[in-house]
């Protein structure tokens, strides 16, 4: 089970309104200087193995089942500060970091 805080689903209802979309997709791909990336994407579809995870009434996250099984008890969280905004992740199951936290290792 993922935890989203308060802010982070007040920022991704944002997003999907402003896209005029009611799908935002979490999850993790290769990539980065940790090997792993977390990523959103705004989707149209949900894929029948995706866990879902209600924003509100009308919006939701989904996490496909790979990606699931590292973000098991992960947190996203939603900063604003003077150095800008951002997404940030507390994930127990990474195993390192890249600087920006962007980027992760397992």
């Amino acid at each position: 089970m993922i935890k989203i805080t308060d802010a982070a689903k007040a920022k991704m209802i944002s997003v999907l309104i402003e896209e005029n979309a009611s799908l935002i997709r979490f999850g993790l791909k290769g990539g980065g200087c940790s090997g792993m990336q977390y990523y959103f994407i705004v989707e149209e579809n949900q894929d029948e193995d995706d866990t879902e995870y209600l924003l509100d009434e009308t919006h939701k996250l989904v996490v496909d089942s790979h990606s699931g099984m590292y973000l098991n008890d992960a947190e996203i969280d939603f900063k604003k500060d003077l150095m800008g905004e951002n997404f940030t992740f507390n994930n127990p199951n990474s195993t390192g970091s890249c600087g920006c936290g962007a980027s992760v290792s397992f």
